[in-house]
């Protein structure tokens, strides 16, 4: 999911919090984003190459989004001090669009997940090292068992993974990592509605491109009807991210960010289990040792991050 497009929670809206409604927007929406790797890779198995499913969710996200920000009267118009922070956000993107969906075409729904969920470890990190001094010592020994998480989770089935995935997932981790500093730059300068649109729309020529190139000229979906398995499994990918997306937004809307982060981390752990139950995958008992380590340490650094926060 493009987590770099959240809106900042604003002080004025403390006052009239929900935090129960809160709790269960942001239960919904983790359960919607866990729908959409799950989806591509359903697709995929019926013959969709999964840079089609990520050219269907960029042009659904690019028109909703207008939508919602031209509906709040919103300015398109990117100030001359958002170009960097714009046109990183536009690179970060990218990279999570293309690379996260399209791993799961090389690799297991539940390994891509859980390599991608090594992002908020990688902000974890980089935060203190942006701002000019050494990450805690408790914060580096959660990042070395997040590694030693991922090692036990890859290790063991290395030889049989294709690696052109696991790269992709990895890219993919970098780039939301990247989409929250970008996302920190952009912040008071164009509201997440309009930049999170204009992204997506420069982003959607690129991307067609490349699923052209990558499919020589051949469009798979075009070649289903409108009511096939394949095309209603693109269709409720992009229905889903943007249900996430949108009960994200209510989730921070109704309560404090430290309320409902946690909740957040029941994505990856909702995505492995929809792989496992309608997709078939299955994962050794080492590798689910080193899934679990790595959610323990996304836990901690949460709560790292919400006491720094309270303090």
């Amino acid at each position: 999911m493009d987590k770099g497009l959240t809106a900042p929670l604003r002080p004025d809206q403390a006052p009239g919090m929900d935090q129960a409604s809160g709790i269960t927007y942001a239960i919904a929406a983790a359960s919607s984003y866990a729908l959409v790797p799950n989806l591509v890779r359903a697709a995929y198995n019926s013959g969709i190459p999964a840079l089609e499913a990520v050219c269907v969710r960029t042009t659904v996200v690019a028109v909703v989004l207008f939508i919602v920000a031209r509906a709040k009267d919103l300015s398109f118009h990117i100030p001359r001090s958002a170009w960097r922070g714009f046109g990183l956000m536009f690179l970060a993107t990218l990279s999570v669009s293309a690379c996260y969906l399209s791993s799961v075409q090389f690799i297991s729904v539940g390994m891509a997940v859980t390599i991608f969920y090594t992002f908020p470890i990688i902000i974890a990190v980089a935060s203190p090292l942006i701002e000019g001094h050494a990450p805690s010592a408790r914060l580096l020994g959660l990042a070395a068992l997040a590694f030693a998480g991922l090692v036990l989770a890859i290790g063991p089935a290395f030889s049989g993974l294709d690696w052109r995935g696991i790269v992709l997932a990895i890219a993919s981790a970098f780039g939301c990592a990247l989409q929250f500093f970008s996302g920190r730059m952009l912040s008071g300068k164009m509201q997440p509605s309009a930049f999170g649109s204009l992204t997506h729309i420069f982003l959607l020529p690129i991307v067609v491109a490349i699923t052209l190139y990558a499919g020589s000229g051949h469009v798979a979906l075009a070649q289903h009807g409108p009511m096939t398995a394949p095309v209603l499994s693109v269709s409720a990918m992009a229905l889903a991210y943007c249900a996430g997306y949108f009960l994200h937004m209510s989730a921070v809307n109704n309560a404090p960010s430290a309320v409902v982060a946690p909740y957040f981390n029941l994505e990856p752990v909702l995505t492995i289990v929809i792989a496992t139950v309608f997709l078939g995958e299955s994962l050794g008992v080492i590798q689910i040792a080193g899934i679990a380590l790595v959610i323990v340490a996304l836990v901690a650094v949460n709560r790292l991050d919400d006491r720094k926060t309270s303090a």
